[in-house]
This record gives C-alpha cells, structure tokens and sequence, in this order.
C-alpha cells in the first residue's frame, strides 16, 4: 500500500485568531422579575381578549336585531307600496259603480287590474314620445305595482280572509284590502318598537363594556407591557457589551468562512488591543467580565457557588 503523505494533506498555512468572549448579563433577580412580569402581561391580555369576545357576542345579537329591523321594514315599506298602488290605480271605483258585483274573487280582481295597468303604462314608455323624466317616473310607478302584485299573491289566504264573508261589491272588497294592509302595517311597527328599543339596550350594554371594561384592560394591558420593557431595556443595558461582542465574532466568522486573513487579523487587533485597554484601565470592568464568566459558568455546568442564596 502506498504510504499517505500528510503534509500533502494540510493546508499550505493556517492562521489562529482568539478573539475574547462577553458572555451575557445574567441576574436571577432581574431573570425572575422579567418572567413575572411577562406573565402579568400574557395574562392582561387574555383578560382583554375576554372583554372583546365579549363585545363581539354583542355585536352579533345587535347584527341580528338591525337583520330582524330592516326585514320588517322592507315589509312596512312593500305594504305602504301596495297601499299606495291601490290607491293610485283602484280609487276610482271608490265612486264608482257600487252595484257591480264581483266575478270570482275580490283579490283576482285587484290583480287583474293592477296587471292591466302595468301594460297600459308600459305601452306609453313604448309608443309615446314621453320625456326622461316622464320614463323613469313611470317605471317606478310599474315597479311598485309589481311589488304590490308579489305581495297580494303571496299574501292571498290571509287578506282573502279580510274581504270574504258579506262583500257585496267589488269597490268595498278592495277597500277591505287597504284596510287590512294598514293593520299589518299597525302590527309591524310594534314588532319594529319592540326591537328597536332591544337594540337601543344592547347599544347602551356595549358602548358601557367599551367605554368602562376595555379601556380598564386596555390600560392595566399597557402597563404591564411597559413594566415588561423596563425590565427588558434594563437587561439590555447590562448586555450591550455581550451584544456588541455577539456581532464582532459573527462578524469574524463571516470574514473566516472567505478566507478574508487580513480582515479577520484586523478585527482582532482592534477587539484584543481594546479590550485589554478596558481590562488594565477599569477596575469595574475587571469585575463585571469577571462576574459574567462565573455567572455563565455556572449556568453551563449547573456547579452551585459560594454566592448563591441556595447555598
């Protein structure tokens, strides 16, 4: 076998820099106070998140009656529509023939007028030279006789009821029809009172939840977060040397990996030559680097020392 050459296998030269580590700050007392006071924090805001799912619950009740609100009006405004269409195109057999009886039923016949009346005025958007003006007001006026067409039919078995019985004329039969339309509408603005003054107590309760509770855990929330920080930007103060030791080193690995000599020689010139002026000038330097190495020692090995109050 051939012998291997090992010096073939070594690089043709290899620099060593040793850099001086900072280690971290580390203070139980403050460690411990930052962990309670990160757990008040977690804590304020799940109090907060309770108050908001909270109003939001609200809100939905209040969605759902402002739902329940806009259905009875679009009814209210659909009967006064049909009420309105009776009036407009079926008044005049108010005073009309009053000895004309009715052929089939009275709501057949309102129909049948009110279908008539829509082709009447649908032939003079057709076949008159009307204005804009004069078209969109008659197309409005279809629209709502439509509307009241939709409600008669869907309404039939109830408002039949309101003209059956001892109607002799049609004219008194579609009277009846207005009448009982009105009613409905009496009976749907009480529905609406009743849930508008609902919605008028869901609005006091959120606007006192928003106004007392949230704003109350809103504020305790950012005090607990700004005691948080305090203690944070304390343990920062105590780590600007490590931090700024963190970033030299990774700084010098970078240069390594790229085989930047030079670069790396020159930062670790300028770290040794500053640190050791520290270490000789400062006597509370000495004591802090000495500090945070046992501290960090004991951190890694678990070793109890002298100083501890568990000692």
């Amino acid at each position: 076998m051939e012998k291997l050459n090992r010096a073939n296998e070594l690089p043709e030269s290899t620099s060593a820099f040793y850099f001086v580590k900072i280690w971290p700050f580390e203070d139980p007392e403050l460690r411990e106070n930052i962990l309670e006071a990160d757990y008040a924090f977690q804590r304020k805001i799940q109090t907060r998140g309770k108050i908001v799912e909270a109003i939001k619950a609200k809100k939905e009740e209040r969605s759902i009656i402002i739902s329940e609100l806009k259905t009875l009006i679009a009814e209210n405004k659909q009967c006064h529509i049909v009420v309105d269409a009776l009036q407009n195109h079926l008044g005049k057999f108010r005073y009309g023939n009053n000895t004309m009886q009715a052929q089939g039923t009275v709501l057949r016949s309102v129909v049948e007028e009110l279908e008539q009346t829509i082709k009447m005025l649908s032939d003079r958007i057709v076949y008159e030279h009307i204005s804009l003006a004069e078209e969109k007001r008659l197309v409005k006026e279809i629209s709502d006789i439509k509307k009241a067409i939709i409600y008669l039919s869907t309404n039939r078995a109830k408002l039949q009821d309101t003209v059956d019985g001892n109607e002799a004329t049609l004219t008194h039969g579609k009277v009846k029809i207005i009448d009982g339309i009105r009613k409905e509408q009496q009976a749907i603005r009480s529905k609406t009172k009743v849930l508008e003054d609902e919605l008028n107590v869901v609005d006091a309760e959120i606007a006192s939840i928003i106004q007392q509770d949230l704003v109350e855990a809103t504020t305790r929330k950012y005090m607990a977060y700004e005691t948080l920080q305090e203690l944070r930007s304390k343990r920062d103060v105590k780590n600007e040397l490590f931090i700024e030791n963190h970033a030299l080193l990774n700084r010098a690995r970078d240069y390594a990996s790229r085989g930047m000599v030079t670069e790396v020689q020159g930062l670790h010139k300028t770290q040794v030559d500053k640190f050791m002026a520290q270490w000789c000038q400062s006597k509370d330097f000495r004591e802090d680097y000495t500090a945070r190495t046992l501290s960090s020692q004991r951190l890694a090995t678990g070793q109890r020392w002298p100083d501890d109050d568990s000692w």
